[in-house]
């Protein structure tokens, strides 16, 4: 318990806030954007500019960027331009450096495949580039290399591909297309960091792994998998990386969501050296290191890949990132910040395509609250907060399971219209009170609210505007901002006794946690699950995996004629069989339970006889 009154916008307090790939990430990252963005933006017939490069060239100090030519919806796609920054920060167009060719691997005879994705390293005196390609009906594709005396090129291609995916023997069943590389010299070797995906870059699960050489352009290992969710310990759900950078003897990998918001980033590192090892894999930050601004070349958030960073001499990290506006018209962009500040005090709350939700991991009956928000749309502040977390599906573009929106008390806001609400466990809304206050454009509002054992008081810039019956009841505090909305929180003072809060994840937690393939689970709507919604496994190879952050979980699941057994493996050991089989129908309950030491951890369940039951997992933070 804490009666105290901490400001949970202070940067220091960051872990107290959920951060998750499709929930929501409040960020204190310390980004700030560079004067004259965008740099460059998207023109037909490549309207769709991604996959970006930032390079530091060594020899002149000069700043340079490689954007991969994609049309809208990627395919077919171009080639590789270069620009180079001016004195004065200045951008300018070097050209195309990189192109296919109808009469080399990536071309059929009649039509250039695609040259994209790469990424340069300067060593005795040449530009060493990695690049991906695929043939014009992405049949064929992989990974390749040119070498350039000058960053500008002219980039000479070598006549062979690195790899070829129709060689690719399918990684645990599904990893076979190798693009997104990141070249990287060692002291005895070149090392290339790449994603691998599905045939034809299909999508549906997406991993970082890697290969080695004692050339930069030949005889490089077999693709060896690094960070991946079909691992038994943690990874975060929908993570895509590309690319990475060195500094300081360690390799940085950031990834990017693929969600429908993809403001979430995660950055792994690895010392150089070991970079080859699964094992030497750490996460260094989990969120909170990107936000998204109301620019309108960034209506849409970042986009399409992580940022692409470099750290300068003076300690400075300069990222390149994409984005695209609303009419769908991709741009690059640039932003900084120092290396050794990560973050600043006061948190931003990005929904730029969908909405977002900022989960204070703590529960409260009766609080006070003060908070300062400054908005550009719509959003709310909600208490007593009971629902499941989780998002409406387990794939690419996921966003908020209607489910999240139940079992809370909504306080809308909205240009100056304010509405406080109850909803209920079937999602019926009742209103409890509504007005309109007067607020000045493109400030701050601040809120206040004291909830009591019985009454609930409102308060707007110091101006009580609503008092009356509202029954305190245990819960979370949550923000909300809906879809393209952005939230500056400068201020979130809460007084009050408080629990750390338990958090239940739905079971397409599950199933984007293990990147399940297309058959693996059946949905279900089945009032003996906990929440009346799941899946069943549909194959004996099922796998669901729940990753957390937290000191313990409860395992829910139903029991029934139906089912047989399962195993359930916690951080990739096998801990427990679990008989799930009844001579009748029975609800949902837990049937696993684990006190952990306070990380990250994983929980993975697959089928051990007949059909199982998905449904739920409870985390404690």
């Amino acid at each position: 318990m804490n009666l105290s009154a901490p400001d949970l916008a202070k940067s220091r307090h960051r872990d107290q806030w959920l951060h998750h790939p499709v929930v929501g990430d409040p960020s204190w990252d310390a980004f700030e954007r560079e004067a004259g963005n965008p740099i460059h933006a998207g023109k037909p017939p490549y309207l769709w500019p991604v996959n970006g490069f930032l390079f530091r060239d060594p020899p002149s100090g000069r700043w340079y960027a490689y954007i991969s030519l994609y049309p809208r919806g990627y395919w077919p796609p171009g080639g590789t331009l270069c620009l180079r920054e001016r004195a004065g920060g200045i951008w300018e167009e070097v050209g195309v450096v990189l192109q296919g060719d109808a009469h080399s691997f990536d071309g059929d005879g009649k039509r250039p495949g695609g040259t994209v994705d790469v990424s340069i390293v300067y060593e005795a005196g040449k530009y060493h580039m990695v690049y991906g390609w695929a043939d014009p009906a992405n049949e064929r594709g992989g990974i390749a290399y040119a070498w350039a005396e000058r960053p500008e090129g002219p980039f000479h291609r070598v006549p062979y591909p690195i790899h070829e995916d129709t060689h690719q023997k399918p990684l645990l069943g599904r990893y076979v297309r190798v693009y997104a590389s990141t070249l990287i010299r060692r002291r005895s070797d070149w090392l290339i960091l790449h994603m691998m995906s599905t045939p034809h870059n299909a999508g549906g699960t997406w991993a970082l792994a890697c290969m080695t050489s004692r050339y930069p352009d030949r005889e490089y290992t077999s693709p060896r998998l690094l960070l991946y969710p079909q691992s038994d310990v943690f990874h975060p759900p929908l993570a895509e990386f590309f690319p990475a950078f060195v500094y300081k003897g360690y390799v940085y990998a950031p990834a990017t969501s693929v969600a429908l918001n993809r403001t979430f980033q995660v950055l792994f590192r690895a010392p150089v050296q070991k970079a080859h090892l699964p094992e030497a894999w750490q996460i260094v930050q989990y969120g909170s290191l990107w936000h998204a601004e109301a620019h309108p070349w960034e209506a849409q958030g970042i986009w399409g890949q992580t940022f692409a960073g470099q750290v300068a001499p003076d300690g400075t990290l300069r990222v390149l990132f994409p984005s695209k506006t609303a009419r769908d018209i991709g741009t690059i962009s640039l932003a900084r910040r120092k290396w050794m500040q990560p973050f600043r005090d006061g948190f931003v709350l990005s929904a730029p395509r969908g909405a977002a939700v900022a989960v204070l991991r703590r529960q409260y009956r009766t609080f006070r609250l003060s908070a300062s928000v400054r908005s550009n749309g719509a959003w709310a502040l909600c208490w007593q907060c009971t629902n499941p977390l989780g998002s409406d599906h387990h794939l690419a573009d996921s966003t908020l399971h209607p489910l999240m929106r139940r079992w809370r008390v909504e306080w809308r806001l909205r240009n100056g219209e304010w509405q406080l609400v109850h909803i209920a466990p079937s999602g019926e809304a009742t209103e409890i009170a509504s007005g309109s206050v007067r607020l000045a454009p493109d400030k701050a509002v601040n809120l206040r609210v004291n909830q009591e054992q019985q009454e609930t008081e409102l308060s707007i810039n110091n101006q009580q505007i609503w008092t009356g019956k509202l029954p305190a009841r245990p819960g979370r505090l949550e923000l909300v901002a809906e879809s393209g909305t952005l939230l500056q929180v400068t201020r979130f003072e809460v007084a009050g006794e408080f629990q750390p809060s338990t958090e239940y994840w739905l079971a397409t937690e599950a199933l984007a946690g293990a990147a399940s393939a297309p058959g693996e689970w059946k949905p279900v709507q089945d009032e003996h699950f906990r929440f009346g919604t799941g899946f069943v496994s549909a194959t004996p190879d099922a796998r669901a995996k729940w990753n957390f952050r937290g000191r313990g979980f409860r395992l829910y699941a139903p029991r029934s004629p139906r089912y047989g057994k399962c195993e359930v493996l916690v951080d990739g050991e096998t801990c427990q069989t679990i008989d799930l089989h009844a001579s009748t129908e029975e609800h949902s309950s837990p049937v696993m339970e684990r006190q952990l030491t306070p990380g990250y951890h994983a929980v993975v369940v697959r089928p051990l006889e007949g059909t199982i039951p998905c449904d739920g997992l409870e985390s404690t933070f």
